[in-house]
């Protein structure tokens, strides 16, 4: 965008903003909104400015507030948060509490528990309690990520957990289990590969690649175990399901799948390993 343009556009936000009280609530957002949407990231630092400063008056600011929860860019959650910190005014605490409930993810859960923790008004309390409730109503992974969590504490309902996942997350929602992948639990560690391999992108490929790797080699010694079998035929099937949405990685992971095929034998996961080469393999047995 050229820069005579944005600077228009920042031009007429500062005009918008100086003159607020000569519009009603609706029809300054309204415009200011539009103003923003068209300037980008450029205008959203604008509005930044003016919801972390103190030279405009308490309802512009709660006007602003309200605007940054509606266009709900990554942008205002630190301000947000901070106007929930240090603001002096408790309008603008609450408000600023409501418009972070609009974003429903993991960053802005975070957000709200720490501000719970540290405020001790009783009804911005309450405030940050339903609107906690409401990022949870709002994101079925955030009410059911401690149960996937807790996975050894109860297998059964880690196992729906598992599956409800594999069926309904986005690549975004899919990519944060890169961070469980080394979980001290193996079922939480092994159930985010899956769920990276079901539901991710072309992003996750290298850490679904090492994770298999890594894994698929240790497991391999126990295959003759039948837990350790399951495990693993477990892996091979997540994979397939990832290389079939994504063969042009097949070729980088077929001499792994190759040795492994040796080290497996025959049984559940040989089967699972064969029938990944016949699905993928354009080259045929050849090693």
């Amino acid at each position: 965008m050229p820069l005579a343009t944005i600077d228009s556009y920042l031009e007429q936000i500062d005009e918008l903003i100086r003159h607020a009280s000569d519009y009603g609530d609706m029809e300054f957002r309204l415009r200011l909104e539009e103003l923003v949407k068209k300037g980008g990231r450029d205008t959203e630092n604008a509005i930044v400015h003016y919801i972390n400063g103190t030279a405009i008056g308490v309802p512009t600011r709660l006007n602003l507030i309200r605007l940054a929860g509606y266009i709900g860019s990554q942008a205002f959650l630190l301000p947000l948060k901070k106007v929930i910190e240090t603001g002096g005014d408790d309008l603008l605490r609450e408000e600023a509490i409501v418009s972070i409930s609009k974003y429903s993810d993991r960053r802005a859960l975070d957000i709200l528990a720490s501000a719970l923790e540290k405020i001790k008004n009783p009804r911005l309390q309450d405030t940050i309690n339903q609107a906690i409730a409401r990022v949870k109503h709002n994101n079925p992974l955030l009410i059911m990520l401690p149960r996937f969590l807790r996975a050894s504490e109860n297998r059964e309902l880690f196992q729906i957990t598992l599956k409800i996942f594999k069926k309904i997350l986005g690549p975004t929602e899919a990519k944060s289990f890169i961070s469980y992948l080394h979980h001290g639990d193996l079922l939480v560690a092994e159930g985010s590969f899956e769920i990276l391999c079901f539901r991710g992108n072309e992003a996750v490929f290298f850490f679904v690649a090492e994770f298999f790797r890594e894994r698929s080699r240790l497991l391999a010694r126990g295959a003759d175990r039948r837990v350790g079998a399951a495990r693993l035929t477990a892996m091979v099937a997540a994979l397939h399901e990832y290389l079939k949405r994504h063969p042009q990685y097949f070729p980088q992971l077929r001499p792994d799948i190759v040795s492994l095929q040796t080290l497996a034998g025959d049984g559940s996961c040989g089967d699972a390993l064969s029938c990944l080469m016949d699905d993928l393999d354009p080259r045929g047995d050849a090693p």
